[in-house]
Order: structure tokens, then C-alpha cells, then sequence
């Protein structure tokens, strides 16, 4: 969700939001790309069951111009949970935390294995199979992880 040219700088929630409304589409009767509007999804994130928010289209719009940066749990809950159901594929979820720049618990362990060359070796050749393929392979690991007792070596 980080934009070209961030350099590291943090965005700020309005940054974000408007980034998320540029990036979720719907398609029309025409089959052309239509960005949803401020009040399409503050309507959407009200009318779910699935959280408690409600959210009018002027607060929402308040959010989005910056003026108001402090939303509740609820509210960034609803977002999240509206923006995560209209991503496109292959884009990384929406959650609170990417709505708030915090970092996932997730991501500091997964930068620490990858810190390992082997282990960013074995990830690299992965991406480049297919999901059967990986499928086959987390299966052999799975194998691997039953039968083998620790390293005394590694401590693993």
C-alpha cells in the first residue's frame, strides 16, 4: 500500500484511505473500472453485520481529507474488513494494522528467517512453482518434521 517514491516516510491514515480507494475498483455495466465513492462505502461498512461500525459519509470524508485522524477499533475494523473484500488479487491484506502502519507481529519474524541465506534460497526457488508444486513440498517438509529428531548442532 506504500506509495512510489515513499522513501521510508510513513503515510499518514488519510494517505492510506485514499490510496485504498484508488486501488479497490468495482466494475459497471459497461464493464468499465469505477472507483467507489466516499458514501458507497461508508453505506457498505453500516450496512454489514459482520462489526459494529457505522459510519457516515461525512466522517468517512473527514477521514480521507485528514481532518479527523483518530477513528474507533470499529470503525477501523469496518475499513479494513471493506477494503480486504474489495482488493485486488494478488494484493496483500487489509488489515487494521495496515490501516494504522504498524507493523505484523508476521512480518518481523519473517524478516528474521529471511535473513538466513539458505532459508531466502529455498523461498525463492518456491515462488517459482507452481501451487502444486508447493503443495507437494510443504507436504515433504511436513514428512520431514515428523521423522527427523533435532539437530544437536542447531538446537532445532
Amino acid at each position: 500500500m506504500k506509495a512510489e517514491g515513499d522513501q521510508g516516510q510513513q503515510q499518514s491514515l488519510a494517505e492510506r484511505l485514499n490510496a485504498l480507494f484508488a486501488m479497490a475498483r468495482w466494475t459497471d455495466t459497461y464493464g468499465r473500472q469505477r472507483e467507489y465513492s466516499t458514501a458507497e462505502v461508508a453505506r457498505a461498512i453500516t450496512a454489514d453485520p459482520s462489526h459494529p461500525a457505522t459510519l457516515s459519509r461525512s466522517y468517512l470524508a473527514m477521514l480521507r481529507n485528514g481532518s479527523h485522524t483518530n477513528p474507533t477499533l470499529s470503525v477501523l475494523e469496518g475499513l479494513a474488513k471493506f477494503f480486504d473484500d474489495h482488493r485486488p488479487a494478488g494484493t496483500a491484506p487489509i488489515t487494521v494494522q495496515s490501516l494504522l502502519a504498524q507493523d505484523d507481529p508476521q512480518d518481523e519474524l519473517l524478516r528474521q528467517r529471511l535473513a538466513d541465506h539458505q532459508v531466502r534460497a529455498i523461498a525463492m526457488r518456491a515462488g517459482e512453482m507452481t501451487p502444486a508444486m508447493r503443495r507437494q513440498l510443504l507436504k515433504m517438509i511436513a514428512i520431514f518434521d515428523q521423522d527427523s529428531p533435532p539437530d544437536p548442532g542447531t538446537g532445532t
